[in-house]
């Protein structure tokens, strides 16, 4: 029993850890332990008790669901994949470490081991980056959680019944397995290239009348220049040479601040970060917040898409303006900053708040959490959490000078 618990467990630690590469989740050490012990000793259990192969695939799914907190249909598809793909790397090596072990067990550990390995160093390369397991249609996405599923039952029913079967014919069902695997892994990835190009489009669309709004303002800004330029001729000659400088600095202050903030903006080549930015720089004007920002060109394109770049910046900067705008709120400043810094894409954004008791910075990124304790609330920060994972980001968030400051950035190196 200890022997088929170890190989279980080396059988366990590759296919929970393929899986959270693919699956783009971060590798915490404690939760990928606990799953691997848990499906492991449940494993060994049900094959003691030679139960039904498809309760052990049950007992995995559940273990993960419940350590892992994601939803059912990514670890399903993600299950069956990592399967099929660990099924087909088990048969290559057999073709190979058969003709030097002669020892089932040796072989099977030398295998696992060999597969591990493999698993390391693809999640290390930049190929494991480009895999990209997202939700898309459900239909399509039933489609290929069905076809996994078939084809990694059969194989292990075909397995469990007679091996040989197999066994005598390893190369060609190693040849048929590889080719199934590697055209699912391409037909997803294709449909959700497709998908993702289909977003980002609808989103340039979406935001492409507020880069109208801003040509038309800076337009009515260069015809506003002659006004401008009357009334500081008309103030330099009506008022005393001693109060033009203040009468001058006084006309002038309002207008400045608003139209650097406009200005600015043209020099950002990312049409969602110049949208969102402008939509908040009039709600920060109306609500008289001071509202800085400090763009780098580049910084986030290479990890987040259009569409995850709006939503992590909306729903970051629309929790910041709720915040200044209550009444409680006496210093209402709000700064976002993207910048790269020693190979490392950061996004910052920090805003006053109210009452820093109010806060649970440990349960904030949890699904459903809210300080404002009424229904449909608390997912976006959830969100974000989800979407920095999915890219193997990073957010750091603390609370001092009462700011409360998040961090999200991008190891590039």
């Amino acid at each position: 029993m200890l022997e088929r618990f170890i190989i279980n467990g080396l059988d366990m630690v590759n296919v929970i850890y393929l899986w959270t590469v693919l699956m783009k989740k971060n590798h915490e050490i404690a939760k990928f332990l606990s799953s691997v012990i848990i499906t492991s000793i449940l494993i060994t259990i049900i094959e003691r008790l030679n139960l039904n192969t498809a309760i052990t695939y049950l007992m995995i799914i559940i273990v993960i669901k419940i350590i892992y907190k994601v939803y059912l249909k990514e670890i399903i598809l993600g299950f069956f994949m990592t399967l099929l793909i660990e099924m087909s790397l088990q048969l290559i090596l057999f073709l190979v470490i058969d003709k030097f072990v002669y020892d089932d067990t040796i072989m099977i550990i030398v295998t696992e081991l060999a597969i591990l390995v493999s698993i390391i160093i693809f999640s290390k390369s930049n190929f494991s980056r480009a895999i990209t397991f997202k939700s898309i249609d459900n239909n399509i996405l039933i489609y290929f959680v069905s076809t996994c599923s078939i084809y990694a039952i059969i194989f292990k029913i075909i397995w469990n019944y007679d091996k040989k079967i197999i066994l005598n014919n390893l190369f060609i069902t190693a040849v048929i397995l590889s080719i199934l695997v590697v055209s699912q892994i391409l037909t997803y990835v294709y449909i959700v290239k497709v998908a993702k190009e289909k977003e980002t489009l609808k989103i340039s669309n979406e935001y492409n009348s507020v880069i109208g709004e801003i040509v038309q303002e800076i337009k009515r800004r260069q015809h506003d220049f002659v006004n401008y330029k009357n009334t500081i001729r008309g103030i330099v000659e009506v008022v005393d040479d001693k109060d033009v400088k203040s009468a001058i600095n006084s006309y002038m202050k309002d207008e400045d601040v608003y139209d650097n903030e406009i200005n600015e903006l043209i020099y950002i080549n990312n049409i969602v970060i110049i949208s969102i930015l402008y939509r908040y720089i009039g709600k920060a004007k109306k609500y008289n917040i001071n509202f800085k920002y400090n763009i780098e060109n580049d910084v986030l394109d290479a990890n987040l898409s259009y569409h995850e770049i709006s939503n992590v910046l909306n729903n970051l900067l629309n929790n910041a303006f709720e915040e200044v705008i209550k009444e409680q709120c006496i210093n209402k400043n709000i700064e976002i900053k993207i910048f790269n810094e020693k190979n490392t894409s950061h996004l910052i954004v920090k805003n006053q708040i109210t009452n820093s008791n109010d806060l649970n910075l440990n349960e904030m990124f949890k699904r459903g959490y809210s300080t404002k304790h009424t229904d449909n609330r608390g997912y976006g920060l959830y969100n974000v959490q989800q979407i920095i994972d999915s890219h193997k980001g990073h957010i750091k968030l603390k609370v001092e000078y009462g700011e409360i400051i998040f961090d999200i950035y991008f190891n590039n190196s």
